[in-house]
């Protein structure tokens, strides 16, 4: 059977969700609110490609980190991706500009 239209559309938001295409700068979320550049930059910096740590001072948990490329960024995404800290997570997608 067809599944009820309420999932369909739930799954059709999800996929629009989805990053659309590979970017050199990923958007950093769900980061504590009293992380560091430093720490992120530890992090980040042992990837090929990578380049710098962007804050976001007007809003805590979030950050920008950029690469030499998207298949760099990628690679770091994929490894990174729901990162443990303390009681939150990271979660990493691509830039959309």
């Amino acid at each position: 059977g067809m599944p009820p239209p309420q999932q369909q559309s739930a799954a059709a938001a999800a996929a629009s969700n989805l990053p659309a295409m590979p970017h050199p700068i990923l958007f950093l979320e769900g980061l504590p609110p009293d992380i560091t550049q430093q720490n992120l930059t530890d992090i980040f910096r042992p990837f090929m490609g990578f380049k710098e740590v962007r804050m976001v001072p007007s809003r805590p948990g979030i950050a920008f980190c950029e690469f030499d490329g998207s298949d760099f960024s990628t690679v770091a995404l994929h490894r990174l991706q729901g990162m443990p800290m303390g009681p939150y997570k990271m979660i990493i997608s691509y830039s959309k500009s």
